[in-house]
Parts: structure tokens; sequence; C-alpha cells
């Protein structure tokens, strides 16, 4: 399998799993994932989708070279910041107001839905990373005429 097709895998069970852990926080916790409530709803799903980009790309990159551990450490840290940056400036944007830029994320800096993002994407990152150097390291199906399986007759 190509790196890159590991990382779209990987980007879309990163979704997937934001989709499913955000939905039992506001289950089990009873929380919304974006607390203010003048946002649209169009705010938490382009901050995941950023972050879904930080995912692949740090999967690509993480899959040719480096420690999976380090990568997946620096992927959870621009996530973060590119998590709340997303969401500061699409709130400033929706209420028209410069301070949201600094408000938004100190109110939503420690919320589970931002957490609970970034602990996602380095998971996703370090097995996708793995998957990959696993893949690597493992020789592949070597090419046979078929019915020479080389088993017994």
């Amino acid at each position: 399998m190509s790196r890159w097709l590991v990382a779209t895998m990987t980007s879309v069970l990163f979704i997937a799993l934001v989709v499913a852990v955000s939905g039992f926080e506001a289950l089990l916790a009873d929380v919304e994932p974006i607390t203010q409530p003048d946002a649209t709803p169009y705010l938490g799903p382009a901050m995941v989708v950023a972050v879904a980009i930080v995912v692949f790309l740090a999967t690509v990159t993480g899959a040719r070279e480096g420690n999976p551990g380090v990568t997946g450490l620096v992927a959870a840290a621009t996530a973060y910041l590119v998590m709340l940056g997303v969401g500061a400036v699409g709130y400033a944007l929706i209420r028209g107001d410069v301070t949201e830029l600094l408000v938004f994320p100190a109110g939503s800096a420690l919320g589970p839905f931002v957490v609970g993002t970034v602990v996602v994407a380095l998971l996703c990152v370090v097995g996708g990373i793995a998957v990959v150097r696993h893949r690597s390291r493992t020789p592949g199906p070597t090419s046979q005429a078929p019915g020479t399986d080389g088993g017994p007759r």
C-alpha cells in the first residue's frame, strides 16, 4: 500500500472517530462541541476538516522518515493550533468582532471537543505511520503463475 493511500484512509478514520468521540462526549457528559450559541453549524466541521488535512500531511511525511511518536506529537501540537486558529477566525467572522480571535481560543482551549480531537489526531497519525512502516518491512506476495503456489498436489 502506498503512503498516500494510508494517509487518505487515516484522515477518513480520523473524521469518523472525531464524530464518534464528540457524539459520546455530548451524550454522556452533556456538553456541546462548540459552546457558543450563535456559532453556525459549520464551525465545528470546518475545524475538524482543517485538522484532517494536518493528519493527512503528517502521515504522508512521517511515513517516509522520522520517529512515529515524535511525528505524532508534532502533528498533535499542530492540530491543536490549527483547530483553535480556524475556530477563532471562523467565529470572529461570524460575530464580526476582532476580539473573538483571542476570546474563542481562550474559552475553547481545554474544552472536550478540542482536546478529544487532538488526542484522536495523535493516535491516528501514529497508527497510520506504523501501518506504512510495517507494510514496508514485510515482504509482499511474490508473483507466481496461477496454480503454482508451491504447495503439495
